[in-house]
C-alpha cells in the first residue's frame, strides 16, 4: 500500500485519469460561484432524482424530527432492511456534503440503502441547517445535537449502538463528522462512536497545519485551478460559513489532544482536489498516533468526482470502496466481489 509520506508521491495524485481528461475537454471554462439559492434548486432536483431512482422496496424508509437545542427541528431519514430483522442493527448515521450552502438528506440515500442491505444497519441520513444564512456554528451544533440525540434514542429505531456507532459524511459533511467525533470524545458521549468515516473531508487552512504535516500539504497551491471545486469556490464557501478558523467546532485539528483516541477511521481522498492533503494529514495523523485507518486514494480525478461523473471507472470504484469500507467500519466480513455484485444488481447491472 502506497504511503504518500514525501511531497513528490503526493503532488503525482494530480496527474490527470485517462478517463476523466476525456470529460475535461468537453467541459466549459468554469464560472464563479451562483447564489446559494440557484445552486440548492439545481442540487436538490438532483439529489431528489437519484434518491427516486435509487428507491427499493427491499429498504423500509422513514422521516423521523430531531429537535435541535433552539427549538428548530431538522428531519432525518432511516433506512433499514426489509429483509430482515436483526436485534443487532449498528447504527450509521451520513451527513451530506455541499461546501456548508447546499445539499439535503437524500444525498447519502445509495449509501444509505447498501449499508442496509449488506449490514443489516440502521443508517439515519440527518440534516443540518445551512450557510449563509445559518453560518458558523449552527451546522456543526446542528449536527451535534443529532448525534447526542441518536445516542440517546436509538432504541427507539431498534439499532443496538453495542454493535457499532458510526458517524461519516463528504466534504462539508466529513468536517462536520470529524468535529462532532472529536466533540463525542471530549464530552464522554455515551455510548461512544465506534468508528468514523470521511469522504474528501475538508478539514484544514494553512495557519493550523501541523508543522511536521506542512510538507505534505500542498493540494491547495497545486490543484488551486482544479475543475469542480476551485481556490475561487473554497473562498465562496468560507466567506458564507464564516467558521472561526482556530475553533474545534471548525477543524479537529484545533483538538489535537484527542487524537490518540479516535475510533477506527476510514478516509477517501481525490487526487486532483485542492483539499486531498486534508484527509491525508489527517489520515496520517490519526496512524501515527496508533488509531486504526483504512485509506483509498482516487488519483487524477477532482472533488465530487463520483457524483458528478458517476460512470467513471474511478466513480465505480469509489462506489464499492466506500461499501466495502464502511463494513470493515463495522467490523464486518468483507467480502469485495459481493460488493461489487450487490451494487451492480442495485443499479440494474449497470
Amino acid at each position: 500500500m502506497a504511503l504518500y509520506d514525501t511531497p513528490e508521491d503526493i503532488a503525482a495524485l494530480a496527474t490527470l485519469d485517462d478517463e476523466f481528461a476525456q470529460i475535461l475537454v468537453t467541459m466549459p471554462p468554469q464560472e464563479a460561484l451562483p447564489e446559494p439559492k440557484m445552486m440548492r434548486q439545481y442540487s436538490n432536483a438532483m439529489e431528489e432524482q437519484q434518491y427516486s431512482a435509487g428507491a427499493t422496496t427491499k429498504v423500509r424508509e422513514y422521516t423521523i424530527k430531531i429537535t435541535m437545542r433552539d427549538g428548530h427541528e431538522n428531519e432525518a431519514i432511516v433506512y433499514q432492511s426489509a429483509l430482515r430483522s436483526s436485534s443487532q442493527s449498528p447504527l450509521v448515521v451520513l451527513c451530506y456534503g455541499g461546501g456548508f450552502i447546499l445539499g439535503t438528506n437524500k444525498q447519502y440515500a445509495a449509501t444509505a440503502r447498501a449499508a442496509a442491505l449488506l449490514y443489516g444497519a440502521t443508517v439515519v441520513n440527518i440534516s443540518y441547517r445551512l450557510a449563509p444564512e445559518n453560518p458558523f456554528p449552527t451546522p456543526a451544533n446542528d449536527v451535534w445535537d443529532n448525534i447526542e440525540w441518536l445516542a440517546r434514542n436509538a432504541h427507539t429505531l431498534n439499532a443496538d449502538l453495542s454493535a457499532g456507532f458510526i458517524l461519516g459524511g463528504g466534504s462539508a459533511g466529513a468536517n462536520l463528522a470529524a468535529v462532532a467525533t472529536h466533540k463525542a470524545i471530549r464530552t464522554n458521549l455515551s455510548p461512544p462512536l465506534t468508528g468514523l468515516y470521511l469522504a474528501v473531508p475538508f478539514l484544514l487552512m494553512e495557519d493550523i497545519v501541523p508543522d511536521q504535516y506542512k510538507s505534505l500539504w500542498i493540494a491547495r497551491e497545486q490543484n488551486s485551478k482544479a475543475p469542480i471545486l476551485n481556490e475561487d469556490a473554497l473562498n465562496g464557501i468560507m466567506a458564507a460559513y464564516q467558521p472561526h478558523a482556530k475553533s474545534p467546532d471548525f477543524s479537529p485539528f484545533n483538538d489535537p489532544e484527542l487524537f490518540s483516541k479516535l475510533p477506527r477511521t476510514y478516509v477517501q481522498v481525490a487526487g486532483l482536489d485542492p483539499l486531498r492533503d486534508d484527509g491525508l494529514v489527517y489520515e496520517r495523523v490519526l496512524k501515527d498516533h496508533g488509531i486504526e485507518t483504512r485509506l483509498d486514494v482516487y488519483p487524477g480525478v477532482p472533488h465530487g468526482f463520483n457524483g458528478m461523473f458517476p460512470h467513471l471507472k474511478q466513480s465505480k470504484r469509489f462506489d464499492i470502496e466506500t461499501a466495502v469500507g464502511l463494513g470493515w467500519l463495522l467490523r464486518a466480513k468483507e467480502d469485495r466481489e459481493r460488493v461489487k455484485a450487490f451494487l451492480i444488481d442495485m443499479r440494474g447491472g449497470a
